[in-house]
């Protein structure tokens, strides 16, 4: 055991003193910020408003301006011919011209947009709309029905379904823990996938280096794969430790930020009774939603199986690494690793439809799926007996892989020049 915590020692401060992880480290939080600017300077430069003329022909449905401005898109009507406006538009001052011909109400084309430049997607959606919008409510003025009275009676109507449990308690919240599990189910994912990689490449390095033949003098095998597993691990843990620090500090400074310029801009002013009510609905629902999540067991669980799942697949990955003598053979042989990682993701996506379905019961239950989709099962609430259930085979699983890995490891890691073949391994696992 102490041979074992020192490996993992050395791994973990010969990493995190590492150039390329101190930058590795720095890059995503920045990354995420300038990905935010970026993100920011491309919306305020890319809004760029319109000025359309509207020619309209029908002079006896669309009599009056029909087509409201949405900040960026502006329609002025214009009295001159459009053989003239074509000519003229932009010296007019227009980017554009939306010809509307007299309109036959049970067949409404005709209409065009005249420019030299293309018309964006989403202005064209929007104009596409307003015309949508004013057919109907000319056709429904032909019926002699009251357009605003029947869109008032519509938005009037609200239907809202509680769910509850057979106790009478409230279980809705299904969007929250939808989007709690999906995270936790895509961290786990990127973790495996990270530092799983990381670890392969530790093992290739050091064999190819031969460093391992030299440390294998003074350890055992079994000591040295898994203390390079726990190492590594450390400097995942580390790593996503710094990751939230920083993203909480972002968080704090956008936070104040944006809480400062709010005044100044006077959009709290402009905010109806009707937005803020939906506002607060929506912050409410969202509080009730976290509330009814079950957060102490959520933590617990996803603690659980990120060691577990991480564990699990390092060793898996290590035992093979052992085996692999060029960089060509690295790819043939971790894939069969690799497929239930991304079959999981798949499985994740069918479950998140149907959380109670047995293909969530039982990829729950399995150790190459249960650390991504158990902890998804967890935020919608699972029974204990399931849950006892998966991480009793979660423990059995990880340590079958381990043992499964340590067994390849101490014949593979020392075998150099000769390409090994599944078959060769398969032997090697059951026979030791």
């Amino acid at each position: 055991m102490k041979n074992l915590l020192l490996i993992a020692q050395r791994e973990y401060l010969t990493r995190v003193t590492k150039r390329s992880f101190i930058i590795a480290t720095l890059l995503v939080p920045l990354g995420f910020v300038a990905l935010m600017a970026v993100q920011f300077i491309v919306m305020a430069y890319s809004s760029n408003s319109l000025r359309v003329a509207v020619v309209n022909q029908d002079t006896k449905l669309f009599a009056e301006q029909a087509l409201s401005d949405d900040g960026e898109l502006f329609f002025v009507k214009s009295n001159l011919p459009l053989d003239t406006l074509r000519n003229r538009y932009q010296e007019l001052g227009f980017d554009g011209i939306l010809f509307i011909p007299p309109i036959n109400m049970d067949n409404p084309n005709g209409f065009k947009y005249i420019s030299d430049k293309v018309l964006g997607m989403g202005a064209r959606t929007y104009i596409q709309h307003e015309l949508e919008d004013e057919v109907k409510r000319l056709r429904l003025q032909t019926m002699g029905i009251n357009s605003q009275e029947l869109n008032q009676r519509i938005n009037q109507l609200s239907l809202n379904i509680v769910e509850e449990d057979l106790n009478g308690k409230n279980t809705q919240g299904t969007a929250l823990a939808t989007g709690v599990g999906m995270g936790m189910g895509f961290l786990m994912y990127m973790v495996i996938f990270i530092y799983g990689a990381m670890v392969m490449r530790g093992v290739m390095e050091e064999k190819t280096n031969r460093i391992v033949e030299v440390m294998l003098s003074a350890v055992r095998p079994f000591d040295l794969m898994v203390g390079k597993i726990w190492g590594i691990g450390l400097v995942g843990l580390t790593q996503f430790m710094i990751w939230l620090v920083f993203l909480f500090i972002i968080n704090l400074t956008l936070g104040t930020l944006l809480g400062v310029a709010m005044p100044s801009s006077g959009m709290d002013t402009q905010l109806n009774s009707a937005q803020t009510a939906q506002a607060m609905a929506l912050v409410e629902e969202v509080k009730n939603g976290i509330d009814r999540l079950p957060l102490g067991l959520l933590v617990f669980g996803f603690a659980f199986y990120f060691v577990l799942g991480y564990t699990f697949y390092a060793a898996l990955f290590a035992g093979l690494a052992s085996a692999i003598n060029d960089d060509s053979d690295a790819q043939s042989l971790t894939f069969p690793i690799s497929v239930p990682i991304i079959l999981a993701i798949f499985i994740l996506s069918a479950v998140a439809e149907n959380p109670n379905s047995g293909l969530a019961f039982w990829s729950s239950m399995i150790p190459f799926f249960a650390p991504i989709i158990m902890p998804f099962r967890i935020a919608f609430g699972v029974p204990a007996w399931e849950l006892a259930l998966s991480m009793c085979l979660m423990l059995l699983g990880t340590w079958a892989a381990i043992w499964l890995a340590a067994k390849i490891y101490r014949t593979a890691i020392l075998l150099y020049g000769k390409k090994i073949t599944f078959k060769e391994i398969a032997k090697w696992a059951v026979k030791g």
